[in-house]
């Protein structure tokens, strides 16, 4: 099968070709300019060169014109006037004749038209029907013409069967046979291209959480047959849509022009988690659309990338997630990178906090400092942190971030924490370290940092939290549960506080087995010297269960929501108002939350 003319590696054949045949055609011009005795009627001879010369420069200058119904009659007029007239003497005319003819094969892909051909040989016959005979000489500038269109052609044929099969390949996950990540992004922009400027299509990424699992415990041939599961699951929900990708790894991607993408996303997602549910794992999806979201392949896979990180941090199992942001392809201040900009400078963050109450007397412990964002399309910080990622700047926000919230650390009521939140590489990283050199006395500052975080920096964490430490600053472990790290990571950075992931925590009340485990910790936290503090509280049994098991801080939108400085506890509940008549047992071992002077 011969490539199409849209092919760039066939475009590059053609014009290569084309050359060679103009450079063929120049030289025989020549050879007749300083040799015209080669050549019974030498201008009629030169004119059939210069007709050569001349496609072949369009040729090589416009490749892509459909030259195989005219370029061999071209030549086959060509060839009437170089031997057609001639006394069948095989000179190197002749043979510059033979190159033009092999090289316009090959730049056809090895197809010749029936008119050219019949031209051609047509051509070589006339020499025979005017003289009555055939010479040896002519007999063998036959057979050459001959082969070297069947040879050429032959040839061509089998180089352009294997050019679209690794064309194929290149373009095409084997795994999976969906589209690969060059050939998507490749199709996504010819579309953005070529959309309809009031038409809607859109992008949705796919994603499995916890994949790996399957590959640690089952082995990659288990998990290869869960992707090749997946792949057709995707394509059988979304049979309006045949430009579906493997992106890489468990990430999955198509484009659709349905009216309602979030309802499509519903029917993928129940389609996969009929295979992948048993497994263990989840589905989540970003989606994006054009051209709000962005009008070109880049921006529109940033959007949907930033959609799809909202929806892996949203919540337990599977989510779906639409880019709500600034259009990541507008110009001027209009844009997502203008407005990601303005809150790396500090200007539309404010700063609310959320009170961690004390389950053992019933009062604040501490509050814990949360970013809001104000001037944009949305205020979610989800969304803004997910950008930051998305344009490698999320260091430069948490320092904003952090900026805000160290504004109120001064101000907080007497004898209560301010707890604030950093990722690993940002309070590493020496611009936090002097921003937290401004507090002269830290005593009351809680510097919350991910379980995640520990696997990934665990000595120069540990060196940087001991010197924290020693200027009073208090070290939390937050998203404690998650999976990511051993209990000899936690205890080598001596935490104050270990923070229950939300995963632990949800419907406690129902779940022997996670309150058993939480019950374990309560003790190991009792024996090294640090609380337990439970995240995401949502509800009265909850709350029951977690005092049952004698934790003794706890936080979530059931105890208070996040509010401006500093709001107090929404709801009195019967737990809480036994837990003060009759206050947990406090741990025998030293307690480093100890209350603290007034500020």
């Amino acid at each position: 099968m011969a490539l199409t003319a849209t092919d760039d590696h066939v475009l590059r054949a053609r014009r290569t070709a084309a050359g060679a045949r103009a450079l063929a055609g120049l030289t025989a011009m020549g050879v007749i300019i300083f040799h015209p005795h080669l050549l019974a009627h030498p201008r009629l001879g030169f004119a059939g060169f210069v007709v050569i010369t001349a496609s072949a420069l369009v040729q090589h200058r416009a490749p892509g014109l459909n030259w195989i119904k005219f370029e061999e009659s071209f030549a086959g007029v060509a060839a009437i006037l170089i031997i057609g007239v001639s006394n069948q003497r095989v000179t190197v005319l002749s043979m510059l004749w033979l190159t033009c003819i092999a090289s316009g094969v090959l730049a056809r892909g090895g197809r010749v038209h029936w008119v050219g051909r019949t031209v051609v040989l047509g051509a070589l016959m006339l020499p025979i029907l005017e003289t009555g005979h055939l010479s040896a000489d002519h007999a063998g500038l036959c057979v050459a013409a001959i082969g070297l269109l069947l040879v050429c052609g032959r040839l061509t044929r089998e180089l352009n069967h294997l050019l679209t099969q690794a064309r194929y390949d290149a373009d095409h996950d084997d795994l999976t046979g969906l589209l690969s990540r060059a050939a998507f992004r490749a199709c996504l922009d010819e579309l953005s291209r070529n959309s309809n400027p009031d038409g809607v299509r859109s992008l949705l990424l796919f994603d499995l959480n916890n994949f790996g699992e399957i590959n640690k415990t089952r082995g990659h041939a288990a998990g290869d047959a869960l992707l090749a599961s997946v792949a057709e699951r995707i394509n059988r929900a979304a049979s309006t849509s045949k430009t579906i990708a493997r992106l890489g790894g468990d990430e999955f991607a198509l484009i659709t022009e349905s009216d309602d993408p979030t309802a499509l996303a519903h029917e993928i997602v129940a389609e996969l988690e009929l295979g992948i549910e048993s497994c263990g794992i989840s589905a989540c999806v970003g989606i994006a659309q054009s051209p709000r979201d962005g009008r070109d392949a880049e921006a529109l896979l940033r959007a949907g990338d930033v959609a799809l990180r909202v929806a892996k941090r949203s919540g337990l199992g599977s989510q779906i997630s639409s880019y709500v942001g600034e259009s990541l392809s507008g110009d001027g201040g209009r844009n997502a990178q203008y407005a990601l900009a303005r809150l790396v400078e500090g200007n539309g963050i404010t700063t609310v906090v959320q009170p961690i109450v004390d389950l053992r007397d019933g009062g604040i412990h501490a509050y814990e400092a949360l970013a809001r964002f104000d001037g944009g399309a949305t205020r979610s910080p989800l969304h803004w942190f997910s950008l930051a990622e998305e344009f490698h700047q999320r260091e430069e926000l948490e320092r904003a971030c952090l900026k805000a919230a160290l504004e109120l650390f001064d101000e907080r009521p007497a004898g209560v924490r301010l707890s604030v939140n950093l990722s690993g590489p940002v309070l590493l990283d020496p611009l936090t370290l002097s921003m937290l050199e401004q507090p002269s006395d830290l005593n009351g500052l809680i510097i919350e940092i991910t379980e995640q975080a520990l696997v990934q920096n665990d000595e120069r964490l540990q060196a940087a939290t001991v010197q924290l430490q020693q200027r009073g600053a208090c070290l939390a472990i937050d998203d404690m549960g998650a999976g990511y790290s051993g209990l000899r990571q936690i205890t080598a950075v001596n935490p104050t506080y270990l923070k229950l992931d939300r995963s632990l925590v949800s419907d406690i009340h129902e779940d022997p087995q996670r309150a058993a485990l939480i019950s374990a910790l309560v003790g190991y936290a009792d024996h090294v010297g640090s609380l337990l503090v439970a995240e995401g509280i949502e509800s009265q049994d909850e709350l029951t269960a977690l005092i049952q098991l004698g934790v003794p801080l706890a936080q979530g939108f059931y105890l208070a929501y996040p509010g401006a400085p500093w709001p107090q506890m929404r709801v009195h509940d019967p737990a809480m108002e036994n837990a003060v008549e009759q206050p947990l047992e406090r741990s025998t071992a030293p307690d480093r939350s100890a209350p603290l002077q007034a500020a």
